[in-house]
């Protein structure tokens, strides 16, 4: 039996509905959250634009009344883009009961400092309880009941838990770690990677470069992680290797077709808030530099979007880098 009564997605995106669908089959009722009356009454009438082809389950409802539905629920998964979650943490701490458990699935930073969403809830909403949903999972194939895998993370590992049981049984198999800080750093520079893997498969440059692209990206990330104070080996699992290795996989991820498209010139027809590595790399960028730790891929990547440089001369410098130990 769970835990949670009463259980909110905000948000009404492809990954909230992929969420409450995947909620709906073990038989747990949930509300999203929408902007506007047109989607809510689609939902409600079990309609669905971003699944068309399967009707949603009567379980799961849609309002756009967040202050009502925020005062009653007990649970609150935040699945906007990354830029909107400090807003809807806000709104939910201010009609949220003491200790609501609230889970940021948005793999992002939450301010130009590299500050993670979790950090910035301990100091400034203490009402809330705050867990992050990580991992490789691509919206559709998780609402279309395919098999999958993710992370809860939170410092408190029965409060993971009790969500991973939340999902017991269902195509999305939940695993709890406590490393809220690792988790969200992983997240955030995997996508930032992906727009260079777009680039290596938009220059026809191998799948060998691709996969030295995603190895030394794991390193900076770890590198990163255990300097900002987390687990350098949560990047070794789902919320790490597990997510880069999805994102950068193929145009199916949002920011490997950016990277794809920028390089033929192409990428202004993609929606940029939901490009989440053009987000976090400025972020990334100065969270390492204060922490004095190089990351020549990130920092690569940067100079290629700004266009600091060209393509070919920044390849040319990463090749030329002093030789140094692998794991140094």
């Amino acid at each position: 039996m769970s835990i949670f009564s009463n259980i909110t997605f905000y948000g009404g995106g492809a990954w909230g509905q992929a969420l409450a669908i995947t909620l709906a089959s073990v038989g747990q009722k949930s509300t999203l959250i929408v902007s506007d009356e047109v989607r809510a009454n689609e939902i409600n009438n079990h309609f669905s634009r971003k699944f068309p082809q399967n009707p949603l389950h009567s379980f799961i409802q849609a309002s756009t009344n967040s202050n009502e539905i925020l005062k009653r629920s007990d649970l609150v998964f935040i699945t906007t883009e990354s830029k909107r979650v400090l807003k809807v943490l806000e709104e939910v701490s201010l009609f949220s009961s003491n200790g609501t458990d609230v889970v940021v699935t948005s793999k992002g930073f939450a301010s130009k400092d590299g500050k993670t969403f979790s950090q910035i809830a301990n100091d400034q909403f203490p009402n809330i309880n705050l867990s992050i949903l990580t991992g490789p999972t691509f919206a559709d194939e998780v609402a279309k009941k395919l098999p999958a895998a993710a992370i809860i993370a939170n410092k408190n590992i029965n409060d993971a838990q009790s969500i991973c049981k939340l999902f017991h049984n269902s195509n999305l198999r939940l695993y709890p770690n406590d490393d809220p800080l690792g988790a969200s750093i992983s997240g955030a520079v995997k996508n930032i990677i992906a727009i260079g893997a777009g680039i290596i498969q938009g220059l026809g440059l191998g799948d060998n470069a691709r996969a030295a692209l995603i190895t030394r990206g794991l390193s900076e990330t770890s590198e990163l992680i255990k300097n900002a104070g987390g687990n350098f080996s949560t990047v070794f699992g789902l919320a790490g290797i597990g997510d880069m290795s999805l994102t950068c996989s193929g145009p199916h991820s949002r920011n490997m077709a950016y990277g794809i498209n920028f390089v033929k010139n192409k990428s202004k027809k993609h929606k940029l808030d939901l490009v989440e590595g053009l987000n976090a790399i400025d972020s990334a960028i100065f969270l390492a530099q204060s922490l004095n730790i190089e990351m020549p891929i990130v920092n690569a990547i940067n100079d290629i979007l700004t266009k600091k440089a060209n393509i070919n001369e920044v390849i040319k410098n990463l090749l030329t880098r002093p030789i140094t130990n692998e794991f140094l």
